[in-house]
C-alpha cells in the first residue's frame, strides 16, 4: 500500500464501452462514419435525392482504406445513397403519370431516416446496415 491508501499494482479500470459497439474503434473512423452519413444526406436535402450520391462516393473512396470500421461505414452510406437516387429517379420518370408527386417524398424520408440513424450509431460506435438496401458496394 503506498501512503494514500492504493495499491501501486493498482490498475484503472478500462474506459466504458457502449453495449455492442465496436472493439477497437477509433475516434477518427466514428468521425469517418458519421461524415459518411451527413455528408449525402446534406446534399440529397439540397438535390432533391439526386446528388447525395456523389457526396457518398467522395466519402466512401477517401475511407476505404482509413480502417475496416470508417469502410463499413461509408459502403453502408453509399449502398444507402444508391437506392435513394434510384428511387428518387424512378419518381422524376413517375411524375409524368402524377405518382411520382407521391413516391419522392417517399424517397427522401426514407433517405433522411436512414442517413440520421447511420450517423447516430456510427457516432456511437455501433455497427449498422441500412434496412431495405442491398450490398453493392462493399
Amino acid at each position: 500500500m503506498s501512503q494514500y491508501g492504493q495499491d501501486p499494482g493498482y490498475q484503472s479500470p478500462t474506459p466504458y464501452q457502449a453495449p455492442g459497439a465496436i472493439s477497437g474503434m477509433s475516434s477518427e473512423d466514428r468521425n469517418l462514419g458519421t461524415i459518411a452519413h451527413v455528408t449525402p444526406l446534406v446534399l440529397m436535402l439540397i438535390s432533391g435525392g439526386l446528388a447525395g450520391f456523389i457526396g457518398s462516393l467522395v466519402v466512401y473512396l477517401y475511407a476505404k482504406d482509413r480502417g475496416a470500421a470508417a469502410r463499413q461505414y461509408a459502403a453502408g452510406a453509399l449502398n444507402a445513397q444508391i437506392m435513394v437516387c434510384i428511387g428518387a429517379a424512378i419518381s422524376y420518370v413517375l411524375m409524368l403519370v402524377l405518382i411520382g408527386f407521391l413516391t419522392l417524398p417517399l424517397v427522401i424520408v426514407f433517405g433522411l431516416v436512414v442517413h440520421i440513424l447511420g450517423a447516430i450509431k456510427a457516432n456511437k460506435g455501433e455497427p449498422y446496415s441500412p434496412p431495405l438496401t442491398p450490398s453493392f458496394v462493399s
